[in-house]
């Protein structure tokens, strides 16, 4: 089959969130059992087409937004996975603009900025030869592709299929933003954009969509309720059993400890030499006494709320009153308060916490040395992060909630069974309490080493999720008896 992804991010290219990981991983383990797939995205400033060996297309996507023509370049690229790129440009949308997503008042802009994504996606259906078997939209971003595709006629039986990776994220926009974008005002209706006065991207894309993944089967069931769906949970009952949770994997090409070039040595489950290896060596690098015998801790992302970084705040002093070291890889664009009060505590306790800065491969040096891996975010759709640490013996720490549920078993007291240890309330007590229990089990040796190996042998690859994405595409293309 011939599939057409369409999304606002592909790692290493461009990442914002956890989708550029699986718009860069699910197509190549679709490539792997045999389909072509085509990943579309936008040209940002920040990628360089000379450093990312991308060749400017000869033929021009021409785009209708706001009743006018817009003429978009196309840049052509391929992923060592045999995966093709496209890559669509344009000067102010995307060129001139810093960031992936505006905030404020520049999060106007990116109404403009994906539907010339959602739209362009269109034009070039209509003009490749062959057309594609399926049209794969992620997110807000892409989801006015999907919709607009069940009203063109050109592209009549093109089956479609939306994922919605987080639902707090809907691509909401005030209702004279239709003007802007040059689409009609017929559409405005609870049956199409819009939703509660406003203009709905989102809701627009559940409804059109043939199917309607999520990241996990969790999560699936959480986004029907009041409480995960945010808003849309009555538009997503409505879809009944179209609404489906695959679970997302990982790419184990790239976090594999037995490979991955970021760290000091090598390990894997039967030899975990290299693992201690990183330990001393994160230690050393960030100025940590070089103890093998003391529980390090790692956590990695953006401090925010949204990520949880204000429960881990407030519950870090109590945790640093134990004999532990904990290492914080800050990735860049976190809250100015929560980066002032980690740093804070770091010069409090000095010879304990740690924090390393935004920086490419920090995620996988805090993986290859730590023992436990606190994850407090509050909601996780699916979460990469557990994943990795299991990949990397850092035995994960996170609430009991979406992806967490399906991917994280809970130790028990003598560490036979589990892997990781799961938290139900999202409060700094809670997440202290889980913290704690990793370090009691730390201190059981060999048991705690036995529960490490078992959390990374575990499949993680993206080899199932992918045979389920491909039973959804060929039902969706099978006719109708």
């Amino acid at each position: 089959m011939e599939i057409l992804f369409v999304t606002s991010e592909i790692a290493p290219f461009s990442k914002a969130t956890g989708l550029s990981e699986v718009c860069s991983a699910l197509p190549k383990a679709l490539r792997g059992l045999g389909h072509k797939v085509t990943v579309l995205s936008p040209l940002y400033s920040h990628i360089d087409p000379a450093a990312r060996s991308l060749a400017r297309r000869l033929m021009k996507i021409e785009v209708m937004l706001g009743g006018q023509k817009v003429a978009c370049e196309l840049y052509d690229g391929r992923t060592s996975g045999g995966v093709d790129l496209l890559f669509l440009g344009h000067e102010e949308l995307f060129r001139r603009v810093p960031h992936l997503y505006g905030e404020g008042e520049n999060y106007a802009l990116d109404a403009q900025r994906f539907a010339l994504l959602s739209l362009g996606a269109l034009e070039l259906i209509k003009k490749r030869e062959p057309r594609f078997d399926v049209l794969h939209a992620h997110d807000w971003p892409a989801a006015l592709a999907v919709f607009m595709a069940k009203r063109d006629p050109a592209l009549a039986g093109l089956p479609t299929v939306l994922t919605a990776h987080d639902l707090s994220r809907q691509g909401s926009f005030p209702r004279d933003m239709m003007a802007t974008l040059g689409l009609p005002w017929e559409l405005f209706n609870p049956e199409g954009l819009e939703f509660y006065g406003q203009l709905n991207l989102l809701k627009a894309g559940v409804l059109a969509a043939d199917r309607v993944t999520t990241v996990s089967p969790s999560y699936a069931a959480e986004i029907r309720a009041p409480e995960g769906g945010h808003g849309l949970d009555g538009v997503l009952r409505a879809r009944g059993t179209d609404v489906v949770g695959i679970l997302d994997g990982v790419d184990v090409a790239v976090w594999n400890p037995a490979t991955d070039a970021a760290l000091p040595a090598r390990f894997d489950p039967i030899d975990l030499g290299g693992k201690a290896r990183s330990k001393s060596e994160l230690q050393r690098a960030l100025g940590l006494p070089q103890r093998p015998d003391v529980p390090l801790v790692g956590a990695s992302g953006r401090p925010t709320a949204a990520r949880g970084f204000d429960l881990l705040v407030k519950a870090l002093p109590q945790v640093l009153r134990n004999d532990v070291q904990v290492v914080i890889h800050t990735e860049s664009g976190g809250d100015a308060d929560l980066l002032d009060q980690l740093a804070e505590l770091a010069t409090r306790w000095p010879d304990r916490l740690a924090l390393l800065e935004a920086d490419e491969s920090g995620t996988h040096r805090v993986l290859g040395g730590a023992d436990l891996f606190a994850i407090p975010a509050r909601t996780e759709p699916s979460g990469h992060l557990q994943r990795h640490a299991h990949r990397y013996g850092a035995l994960p720490v996170c609430r009991r909630t979406g992806g967490h549920i399906d991917t994280v078993v809970d130790a028990d007291a003598k560490l036979e069974s589990g892997s990781g240890f799961l938290y139900d309330d999202a409060t700094p007590q809670a997440l202290l309490g889980a913290v704690r229990r990793g370090l009691a089990a730390f201190t059981l040796g060999a048991a705690f080493d036995g529960m490490r190996r078992r959390a990374m042998r575990i499949d993680h690859s993206w080899e199932r999720s992918a045979r389920l994405y491909e039973s959804l595409y060929r039902e969706l293309s099978t006719p109708a008896s």
